[in-house]
Parts: structure tokens; sequence; C-alpha cells
């Protein structure tokens, strides 16, 4: 009796370690797509971080010039404009 059970139970394939298999080539692959999402997200940084360092020097330097004529306008200076 228990040499058929062994026998049915030893002929079909386990479905464990397909699953497993599948787990982990899963995981890979989604680990591989993080990487890669990563990255791409990397070079849009790189490629767009010396256009937003000009445009942070430039509205630094508004602030700046009018820090100044606010300055000058405490100290009761007169204020010319030298456009």
């Amino acid at each position: 009796m228990y040499e058929f059970i062994l026998a049915a139970t030893a002929s079909r394939p386990s479905i464990t370690p397909i699953f497993l298999t599948l787990l982990i080539i899963g995981f890979f692959v989604f680990l591989f797509a993080l990487v890669i999402i990563c990255l791409i997200r990397i070079a849009r940084f790189f490629r767009t971080a010396g256009n937003e360092q000009k445009m942070i020097r430039l509205e630094l330097g508004k602030v700046a010039e009018e820090v100044h004529l606010l300055r000058q306008e405490m100290k009761g200076e007169k204020i010319t404009d030298h456009d």
C-alpha cells in the first residue's frame, strides 16, 4: 500500500520548486527594473541641473539687487536706475 502512494507521488512533479524559481526570478527582474528606473531619473536630473543652477543664480541676483536698493532707500540715499 505504501509503495503505491510513494510511486504515485514520486511520478508527479512538485509545484514548489517551480514556484520558488519563478519567485526568485521575479525578485531579480524587479530589482533590475528598479535599478534602471533609478538610473533614468538620475540622468534626467543631471541633464537639467545646469539650467536649474543658471535660473537660481539669476533669481538670486535679482533678490540681491532688490535688497541693495532697499538698504539704500532705508539709509536715505538717492536711488538711481542704472538701465
